[in-house]
């Protein structure tokens, strides 16, 4: 969610997790693509729509841990859809060279230091 005229994120980890959440229950998509953006620092609300503009203070950690906790409740969510056990699920640490993949072609509880993109990620994934 974007404050008018600002063009700076107030809400948008809450946002990208609800809108997974209803598309995943409403429309239930093959492939879906959420992405979690770093959010600002945490300020009383008035200051975030009707204070300075100029000064942007992101809380990287905390954006770390809103994007893994929204990563989890869309797999809980994914999890109760019929055909559950055949689908899906990658998140990736954008940048970090990390990601964890889920899917019926994949062994439970190993690791890979295999190289490779979001191409390579999504074709091992599915």
């Amino acid at each position: 969610m974007l404050t008018e005229g600002s063009g700076t994120q107030v809400f948008s980890t809450t946002f990208a997790q609800w809108a997974a959440r209803e598309a995943l229950r409403r429309a239930q998509p093959l492939t879906m693509l959420v992405r979690f953006a770093p959010r600002q620092r945490q300020k009383p609300m008035n200051e975030l729509l009707y204070g300075k503009r100029d000064v942007i203070e992101y809380d990287p950690v905390g954006s770390l841990v809103d994007a893994d906790f929204g990563a989890y409740y869309n797999w809980l969510n994914q999890q109760r859809l019929t055909g559950a056990d055949r689908s899906s699920f990658l998140v990736w640490f954008e940048g970090h060279n990390e990601a964890v993949a889920i899917g019926p072609g994949l062994a439970r509880g190993t690791t890979s230091s295999s190289v490779g993109d979001l191409h390579h990620l999504l074709a091992w994934a599915t």
